[in-house]
């Protein structure tokens, strides 16, 4: 199974922060395969997270890679240093990201090209803003970054998208789950028909996901799991949020 449930931790954490994490986490999972979930720590963390959890196959990833491989790039991390460190995949996109530090199409396409490369598993994350959203311009703006990020990407073995409103990240408000799942049909139709060279593994939810709203998400035919931001910052939150999915796959 590939990746269907990713903790993304932005810009928390710490060494205490891992184990405390881990015993909440630990005592409240009820399965016992792991295989299927992902943890995006802090860069600077990934290789004590991972003897934290070193009994347990939780995939580890990173937030970002650079889009360059070496080179004059002060502070940047790249995705062979990140596999290096055993991370599995990355996510690369966000909508922090793109705002926060103008990451356009053609550097997130570079980025993709740097996963592939170095057998990363990039989690491709699009989303609207709320003005696009009330403006109905939903699938044309998701259908811009995903030509924009693909088009010139060659062949992907393997890619996760996360689609994630820019306006539903953080905010506690989430979109209805049935409109969630024609965006996601529309989403992977849109790379089968147009990229058939790209395995498509799977098109994740995110945007304030919780416990609470879990399941009406995971019912639907076409969403595939789920990109968690704050609530995945609880242990015990996302082991809820796991044992619904779980129990929703049955």
């Amino acid at each position: 199974m590939s990746l269907r449930l990713v903790a993304n931790w932005k810009l928390n954490g710490s060494k205490e922060f891992n184990h405390h994490w881990a015993i909440e986490f630990f005592s409240n999972f009820h399965g016992n395969n792991f295989s299927s979930l992902g943890i995006a720590p802090a860069s600077l963390y990934i290789d004590h997270l991972k003897g934290v959890i070193a009994d347990h196959d939780i995939n580890i990833g990173s937030q970002n890679i650079d889009l360059e491989e070496t080179g004059a790039r002060t502070g940047e991390i790249s995705a062979s240093m990140i596999k290096d460190l055993g991370c599995v995949f990355s996510i690369i996109g966000h909508s922090e990201r793109r705002i926060l530090f103008q990451e356009t199409n053609q550097m997130i396409c570079k980025k993709l090209i740097q996963a592939e490369n170095n057998s990363i598993i990039p989690i491709l994350c699009i989303g609207e803003s709320a003005e696009e959203n009330q403006n109905n311009a939903t699938f044309e703006v998701l259908q811009q970054q995903i030509i924009g990020a693909l088009e010139n990407a060659g062949e992907l073995s393997s890619l996760i998208i996360a689609y994630e409103p820019v306006w539903a990240i953080g905010s506690g408000k989430t979109p209805n789950p049935e409109d969630v799942n024609s965006v996601h049909e529309m989403v992977k139709d849109v790379v089968q028909s147009r990229f058939p060279k790209i395995g498509l593994q799977s098109v994740l939810y995110g945007g304030s996901v919780n416990f609470k709203n879990a399941l009406s998400l995971f019912e639907q035919k076409n969403i595939d799991g789920a990109l968690i931001g704050g609530a995945s910052l609880d242990g015990k939150e996302f082991a809820s949020i796991a044992n619904v999915f779980n129990e929703s796959r049955i």
